[in-house]
């Protein structure tokens, strides 16, 4: 079975890369379309020692973006036709669209849906297999699949990530120094349009009030400005996850990465435009603890849970190993169902070497 997989973000790599794993261990053949100059989309695919074709370049304004969509489709469109894939598994429009355009079967994972907007009603409504987490509540008809757990642990499910020991080290923490991450996004990205995180009067009083506890670093989607540059965190992007799970609090205006440091078991705060509307967001703060959001106009109640969080940072985290305990005892592992749903839409049954659960290795 030959599979193409389309990957416009980091997540989709980790995400798709995971169900990637399976299908390569029952001997099946994988194509990715990657995305240079977004974040480290094509690094993490050649990391996995994977094929690639890019597709587009990153847009970064709303017409940009609508340039590269139409580019993307046509380079899409022509790599399913010279690829001859049996399934497209994508996380974005062009995937759908060509496999729309060549009959070729097509599941469309994704955990915003409506919540994205134009993103979801130009892809969704198109795909043979509408794929999103349980916490979903709208239906998509007929052609959506729920799985039961997040995105986030298709890769950072403990089966398969154990974070490394040495990374504490190779940041430069001294051992029983804290360590935390400030994470900030360009809010480049179609779905972001409208929205908005921290300023950097924001940025710097965060900075200064970690910094009285311990040694920050700070990854960024854009170049930081140079009173911050030698705070970026220096390990590759394919380690970055090896080093959320070192720090002792996560802060930021991303999604991703604070619901990523939620499954892993760091606490994390999130402050931005986006705070209460993407409902497996919701669910991960409001069922089992692992994660906080504050929408910009309250500034006073972020700062204010920043303080108390780092004036008791043990009983967070005992607090969030708990939450995490009860939410992988709840969680199915949401690969398998991927996996599965892949052999279903070419028509195949899935062999058994693609339900091995190796631990992820780059």
């Amino acid at each position: 079975m030959k599979v193409l997989i389309d990957a416009v973000h980091p997540a989709d790599v980790w995400t798709l890369g995971a169900v990637e794993d399976r299908l390569l261990a029952a001997g099946e053949e994988t194509l990715w379309l990657s995305r240079p100059e977004k974040d480290s989309v094509v690094e993490l695919i050649e990391a996995r020692g994977r094929p690639h074709v890019p597709a587009s370049r990153a847009g970064t304004s709303m017409i940009s973006l609508a340039r590269e969509l139409l580019v993307r489709d046509w380079r899409a469109l022509r790599a399913v036709r010279s690829f001859k894939p049996d399934v497209i598994l994508t996380r974005s429009p062009a995937g759908v669209h060509a496999g729309r355009l060549t009959r070729t079967p097509v599941m469309y994972d994704t955990d915003d849906g409506h919540v994205a907007g134009f993103l979801y009603y130009v892809a969704g409504p198109f795909a043979n297999l509408i794929a999103s987490p349980s916490a979903t509540e709208k239906s998509y008809g007929k052609q959506h699949r729920r799985y039961q757990g997040y995105k986030e642990l298709f890769y950072l499910h403990p089966s398969r990530f154990q974070p490394s020991p040495k990374i504490r080290d190779e940041l430069g923490a001294k051992p029983g120094e804290r360590l935390f991450l400030l994470r900030l996004t360009a809010f480049t990205a179609s779905h972001d349009a409208s929205e908005a995180g921290m300023s950097r009067a924001q940025i710097d009083r965060i900075v200064s009030t970690l910094q009285a506890r311990g040694k920050v670093i700070i990854s960024s989607e854009e170049d930081l400005p140079a009173a911050l540059a030698d705070l970026r965190v220096p390990t590759a992007p394919e380690r970055f996850h090896d080093v959320l799970a070192a720090c002792d609090l996560v802060v930021g205006d991303s999604q991703t990465v604070c619901s990523e440091a939620g499954v892993i078991g760091v606490p994390s705060l999130r402050y931005n435009t986006w705070a209460g509307r993407h409902p497996y967001q919701v669910e991960l703060e409001e069922r089992w603890g692992l994660t906080k959001a504050f929408a910009l106009e309250d500034e006073k109640a972020f700062f204010t849970e920043l303080d108390r969080v780092l004036g008791d940072l043990d009983t967070a985290h005992e607090r969030q190993a708990a939450g995490r305990a009860a939410m992988l005892e709840w969680c199915g592992d949401p690969v398998d169902d991927l996996t599965e749903w892949t052999y279903e839409l070419a028509g195949r049954d899935m062999p058994d070497a693609a339900g091995s659960n190796q631990p992820r290795s780059i």
